[in-house]
C-alpha cells in the first residue's frame, strides 16, 4: 500500500484488499485492484488536455488542464513540432491566441475577445485593442479592416486601422411609432378639415421625417431604428461579409411551461433551499420564427415567406392526434399548419462575397429538416430556393450531422445528410447534386479549404468504433485516408492548412495530443502523455470489441466484453451487462470513454471472476439512421432484446452462467436496468443509477424526437415508461439517486419506490446522494454507490444458487 504526491491511495501490488475482495489467481490483470482507487479522484490517472487548439500562426498549440486538486483549468503552450509545454501566467492567459477567434478574408488581421476586450493580431504583431471591458457579441469580420460589434439589436462596426466605430444598423423589437394608419379614425381626420395649423403641424412633421431619413442614409449618419414588431425577441443574428444586410430571425419570448422545484436539503447556511429547474416534455408553447433580411443601406427588412416550404402545411402527427382525441372523446384536431419551424443551430451561412446566404431550419415537430438558399439580390422579392429537404418519419438527428456551407466562390453548396441512412457529404452546384462521400460510415467534423479543394473530414470508414481522419478532393475524384492510429479521433485543420491537430485516444488512456503534417502517410508527433505512472503501470485489460449476431433482425450489436484469458476454463462465470447512457453516445469503439470509472470497476469484477459486457444497443451513435431510429415509439423495447441477445453471446462464447447474470446502468441506462427487471426473467439483479421511470417526466428536447409528446401520442410514452412495468419486479433492485439531479429529477426515483411500496414489492433498495447532481463529483458519492452495485452483484449473481 502507498499514496501517490497527491495523496491519493493505491493498491498496486498484490495482497489484501481494504473492501475485502479476494484475489483471484491467474487473472489477466497483475495488479489487485481496490474500490478505494478506482474511485478516487481522478487526478491520481493523469490530467488528460482539454479544448486544444492551433494558435493562430499554427507553430503553437494551446490547451486547458484542469489544475491538481481542484476544478479550475489552466492554460498551457505547446510548440507545435513538440517540446516542453509552458503553464501560462494570468498576464499570458489575458494575450494569449484564443480558439474563439476571426481572421479576415485577406488572412491579414485576427481577432477575438477576452474579458470583454478585443485583441488583434496585425502582421505578426498583437495588441489590446480596447480596454472597456465591455465589449461581446463579437459577429465577424465585415470587409478586411472592421469587425461587426453586436449590442442587443444594435451593430456597429469597428475599424482595426483606426479605430473608428459607427453604427451599421439598429434593430428593435418594437412597433414603428411612426408608421401610418392605413385608415384614420372620424376625429382624426375631421380635425386635418377643420383645423388648418394642425394641418400644416402634420405637412411639417412628415417634412421633417422625411429629411431625417435621408440624411440617415449617408454614411456619416446614424442610421434609423428597423422596427421588427413588439413582444418578440431575438433568435439568430448574423451580418453578411460586406456588410450589406443583416439576417434575423425571432420569435414569441419562450414559454417554457410550468417549472418544477428542486429542494437542497444540504445547504450552506442550513435551511432547505428550493430551486427552480426545468419544465417536462410537452408543456412549453411551441412559436415559430419569423426570418428577416435586412437591407443595411436602406433599412428595409423582408420578411422571408415560407408558406411554400415543402411540407411545411402538412402535419406529420395529425392521425395520433386524431387517434388521441378519438379516445378522449374530444372533436377531432384540425391539422397544425402551417408547422412551426426554426433556425438550427449555427444555421447562418455567407458567401465569401456576402451576396448568397443559406439557412438550416428544422421542424418544431422533429421530422423535417430544409436548406434554403437566397440570393440577395433579389431578398425583395423573397426568392428562395430549397437546396435540400431531410424529412424522417421518426425524427432528424438536430444534434448532429448539420453542418453545411459555401464553396469560396460562393457557386456550390456543400451539407450533410442521413438520407442514405448514414451521414454523408454532398455538394451541390448549378442545381446539380452529388455525394462526395458514401458507404455504411458516417461523416462528420468537415472542414473546407480556403482554395475549395479538399474537404477534411472525420469518419469511421474502417469500423463503426475507429475514428480517423481523412480528405476528399472537392471534384470527388480522390478520397483519402489521413492518419491511422486506430482509436478515439478529433482534428483541427491548422490556419495554413498544412497540419492537423489530433486528439487520439485508445481503451486504456485517455485522450493525448498529435500533430501530423495534413497528407496522407505523415509522420505522427506525439505532444502530450497525459497518463500518470501510477496509471500506466497497472496492466488494464483491453477489452474486446466483438460483433453480437442478432436474432430480433437488427445488424450485429458491437460490444465491449472484459474477461480474463482464462475464460473457457472451469465452472461457468457470472457476468454483469453495463448499459451506457444516452443523448446520442457510442460505448463499443476504440477510444477512450467517458465511462472510464466504469472501465477500472469492469476491470476489478473480472479480477472477482466476472465476464462483463458494454452494449452498443440499437439507439446509439455511430451506426446509422435506422439504428438510431429502432427506438421511435417504443424507447425500451430493442434494447432489451439486444441485451438478451448479449446474453446468449455470453454462454455461448465466454462461459458464462446463465442464471447469474446482472445489469446496472445510469441515466439511460437506468431506465434500461428498469426495463430489464421489469419486462425480462433473464437477470438475477440490476442496480439503476439517476433512472427514467417516466418519460413524461423528462425533458421536451430529447424526449419529444423519440416519443412526441404526451398529449400526441400517449401509447408511446405507456409502452417506453418502467413505472408501467413495475408490477413485473421479482428480483433484487437497487436504485440510486442524487437529490440534486437537474436533468433525471429525483423525483423518478421517489415515484418509483412509491409505486413498488403500493405493489407491496420487497426486492427493491434506494441509495439517496443528498448534495449530487446527474453526474457525482465527491469520490465518496462514487465509492458509496459502486460499494452497493458490487456488494449486490456478490450476493444475488455470483453468490446465486
Amino acid at each position: 500500500m502507498r499514496t501517490n504526491k497527491h495523496g491519493v491511495l493505491l493498491w498496486l501490488a498484490a495482497g489484501a484488499f481494504s473492501t475485502g475482495f479476494m484475489p483471484l489467481a491467474q487473472a489477466q490483470i497483475d495488479d489487485k485492484l481496490s474500490m478505494e482507487q478506482i474511485m478516487a479522484h481522478t487526478d491520481w490517472m493523469g490530467i488528460a488536455p482539454e479544448r486544444a487548439y492551433f494558435g493562430q500562426d499554427g507553430k503553437s498549440v494551446y490547451f486547458q488542464r484542469k489544475a491538481v486538486g481542484s476544478e479550475t483549468r489552466d492554460l498551457y503552450k505547446i510548440p507545435a513540432t513538440g517540446g516542453n509545454a509552458e503553464k501560462l501566467s494570468a498576464a499570458d492567459v489575458v494575450v494569449a491566441d484564443s480558439e474563439q477567434r476571426f481572421v479576415s478574408a485577406d488572412r491579414n488581421y485576427t481577432v477575438w475577445l477576452r474579458n470583454g476586450n478585443l485583441f488583434v493580431i496585425k502582421d505578426g504583431k498583437r495588441q489590446q485593442f480596447t480596454r472597456t471591458g465591455e465589449l461581446s457579441g463579437l459577429l465577424g469580420f465585415v470587409g478586411n479592416e472592421q469587425i461587426a460589434l453586436r449590442n442587443d439589436g444594435k451593430v456597429s462596426l469597428l475599424n482595426l486601422r483606426n479605430g473608428e466605430q459607427t453604427l451599421l444598423v439598429n434593430i428593435k423589437n418594437d412597433d414603428d411609432p411612426l408608421a401610418k394608419k392605413e385608415s384614420p379614425d372620424y376625429l382624426t381626420a375631421q380635425q386635418t378639415r377643420l383645423f388648418d395649423i394642425i394641418k400644416k403641424r402634420e405637412t411639417d412633421k412628415k417634412e421633417a421625417e422625411k429629411l431625417q431619413r435621408e440624411l440617415s442614409s449617408q454614411a456619416a449618419s446614424a442610421p434609423l431604428p428597423v422596427f421588427l414588431g413588439k413582444g418578440r425577441e431575438f433568435r439568430s443574428f448574423s451580418v453578411s461579409p460586406d456588410g450589406k444586410f443583416v439576417f434575423v430571425s425571432t420569435a414569441l419570448p419562450r414559454k417554457d411551461g410550468r417549472g418544477d422545484k428542486m429542494p437542497h436539503y444540504v445547504s450552506s447556511d442550513g435551511y432547505v433551499k428550493i430551486e427552480d429547474v426545468r419544465s417536462k416534455v410537452g408543456t412549453a408553447a411551441e412559436s415559430s420564427e419569423q426570418l428577416y433580411v435586412i437591407e443595411v443601406g436602406t433599412g428595409k427588412a423582408h420578411q422571408l415567406n415560407l408558406d411554400k416550404l415543402a411540407g411545411i402545411n402538412e402535419d406529420p402527427l395529425l392521425a395520433l392526434k386524431m387517434d388521441a382525441a378519438k379516445r378522449l372523446g374530444k372533436a377531432a384536431p384540425k391539422a397544425a399548419t402551417p408547422r412551426a419551424v426554426y433556425v438550427n443551430f449555427r444555421g447562418v451561412r455567407w458567401s465569401q462575397s456576402g451576396q448568397q446566404l443559406a439557412l438550416s431550419l428544422l421542424s418544431a415537430d422533429n421530422k423535417d429538416r430544409w436548406i434554403l438558399k437566397l440570393d440577395l439580390h433579389q431578398a425583395e422579392k423573397n426568392n428562395w430556393q430549397l437546396a435540400h429537404r431531410l424529412t424522417d418519419q421518426a425524427w432528424v438527428n438536430d444534434g448532429s450531422f448539420n453542418e453545411f456551407g459555401w464553396s469560396p466562390d460562393g457557386k456550390a453548396l456543400w451539407y450533410l445528410s442521413e438520407e442514405s441512412g448514414y451521414s454523408q457529404l454532398y455538394v451541390q452546384r448549378d442545381a446539380q447534386t452529388r455525394a462526395l462521400t458514401s458507404g455504411k460510415f458516417e461523416v462528420n467534423s468537415v472542414q473546407l479549404t480556403r482554395d475549395g479543394k479538399w474537404f477534411y473530414y472525420r469518419a469511421n470508414k474502417k469500423h463503426p468504433g475507429i475514428h480517423e481522419v481523412y480528405r476528399v478532393a472537392a471534384d470527388g475524384q480522390r478520397d483519402e485516408i489521413l492518419t491511422d492510429m486506430n482509436g478515439g479521433m478529433d482534428f483541427e485543420l491548422s490556419p495554413n492548412e498544412d497540419k492537423l491537430l489530433l486528439t487520439h485516444s485508445t481503451t486504456t488512456r485517455q485522450p493525448d495530443l498529435f500533430v501530423q503534417a495534413a497528407t496522407p502517410g505523415a509522420k505522427v508527433i506525439r505532444l502530450t502523455d497525459s497518463a500518470s505512472k501510477e496509471f500506466s503501470q497497472i496492466n488494464w485489460i483491453k477489452p474486446e470489441i466483438i460483433a453480437v449476431p442478432s436474432k430480433h433482425g437488427a445488424a450485429p450489436i458491437y460490444s465491449r466484453v472484459y474477461r480474463d484469458s482464462k475464460t473457457q476454463i472451469g465452472e461457468r462465470k457470472p457476468a454483469v451487462l453495463f448499459v451506457h447512457g444516452a443523448g446520442y453516445l457510442q460505448a463499443a469503439h476504440h477510444g477512450w470513454s467517458n465511462y472510464f470509472r466504469e472501465m477500472m470497476f469492469h476491470n476489478l469484477l473480472v479480477q472477482q471472476g466476472y465476464v462483463v459486457i458494454d452494449m452498443d444497443y440499437r439507439a446509439s451513435a455511430g451506426y446509422g439512421r435506422d439504428w438510431r431510429t429502432a427506438i421511435y415509439q417504443r424507447m425500451g423495447t430493442p434494447e432489451l432484446e439486444d441485451y438478451e441477445d448479449g446474453i446468449d453471446w455470453l454462454v455461448d462464447n465466454a462461459n458464462v452462467d446463465r442464471q447469474r447474470i446482472g445489469i446496472y446502468g445510469g441515466s439511460y441506462g437506468g431506465f434500461m436496468t428498469f426495463m430489464a427487471m421489469f419486462k425480462s426473467d433473464k437477470f438475477a439483479a440490476g442496480a439503476a443509477l439517476r433512472p427514467v421511470s417516466d418519460w413524461a417526466h423528462y425533458n421536451h428536447g430529447y424526449t419529444s424526437n423519440i416519443l412526441n409528446t404526451p398529449d400526441v401520442d400517449p401509447d408511446a410514452y405507456a409502452r417506453s415508461s418502467p413505472i408501467e412495468f413495475a408490477v413485473g419486479l421479482k428480483r433484487p433492485l437497487l436504485i440510486c439517486s442524487g437529490i440534486l439531479d437537474d436533468n433525471v429529477f429525483f423525483q423518478d426515483s421517489v415515484r418509483m419506490v412509491q409505486k413498488l411500496i403500493e405493489l407491496k414489492n420487497p426486492n427493491f433498495e434506494l441509495a439517496v446522494y443528498p448534495i449530487e447532481s446527474h453526474g457525482f463529483r465527491e469520490p465518496e458519492s462514487w465509492l458509496d454507490e459502486y460499494r452497493r452495485i458490487y456488494k449486490l452483484m456478490e450476493r444475488e449473481v455470483k453468490g446465486r444458487q
